[in-house]
Formats: C-alpha cells, structure tokens, sequence
C-alpha cells in the first residue's frame, strides 16, 4: 500500500508538474521540481526492492530468518512513503493539502504506519542489534 501510495502521489505530482507553468516555463523544467520527482523515483525503487528482497528472504527462509529485513522494511516503507508524498503535496502548492487531491489523506496514513508495528526507533534498534551482532560473530 505505501508504495502504491507513493507511485499515485508521484503520477499526480508529475502531471501536475507538467501543467502548471510558473516563471514563463512548466514546473517540469525547472531543476529543484526535476530533483524532487527523481529522488522520490529512486526512493520508490529502493522500498520497492527491499520489500521484494524481504518477501523473497521469507519465502525460501521463513519469517524468522527475514527478521532483519522486515524490521528494515517496517522503518523504510512508511518514512519513504511520507517523504514522496510531502515532495509531491509541495509540487501541487496550497492545492496538495486540499481535499482536491488525495495527498493529505496518503500523508497522514503514511504517518500512522511509521506507528503501526511500533515507533521507526524500535525497528532500527533491532537493525542495528543484529547488525552489531553479526559484527561480533565476524570478528571472533
């Protein structure tokens, strides 16, 4: 959901972009509008393939062995999902945050699911706890 959320903000954004003229030229042209549609391209990406990598993992390994990798996708998914989104509300100006677009419902629900499964803290805790354990192992 959170990357269908994040591709439906960026189809908006894009179109959008590519309608609205400011400063004699579509918001398409000008450069900071074309860095804030690619990050959010190449941060879709990077949480699209992470989540088929988790899903591979749980496939061939089981859940547990996927721990790490769904914590990761528990912390990336939501904070990426947010960052496109707040990208593409400031491409669509005052009318981002209206009920004209479905942005501000997307944003608040991206917000909420960094909360679901627990706080970002937590899952990037258990990250780094198996990180560093790995670690340990490595070096003994």
């Amino acid at each position: 959901r959170l990357i269908g959320m994040a591709e439906r903000s960026l189809e908006l954004a894009c179109a959008r972009a590519e309608a609205r003229v400011a400063f004699g030229k579509p918001l398409s042209q000008q450069g900071v509008v074309m860095n804030q549609i690619a990050e959010s391209r190449c941060e879709i990406e990077q949480a699209r393939l992470l989540t088929l990598h988790t899903a591979k993992m749980i496939d061939l390994h089981g859940a547990k062995a996927a721990r790490q990798e769904i914590s990761m996708i528990k912390a990336v998914g939501p904070t990426m999902a947010q960052r496109v989104i707040d990208r593409c509300m400031q491409i669509h100006g005052g009318m981002g945050v209206s009920a004209d677009t479905p942005m501000a419902h997307m944003y608040v629900w991206a917000r909420c699911l960094r909360l679901a499964d627990g706080p970002d803290e937590v899952h990037l805790a258990s990250i780094a706890k198996a990180e560093l354990k790995a670690a340990r192992a490595a070096r003994a």
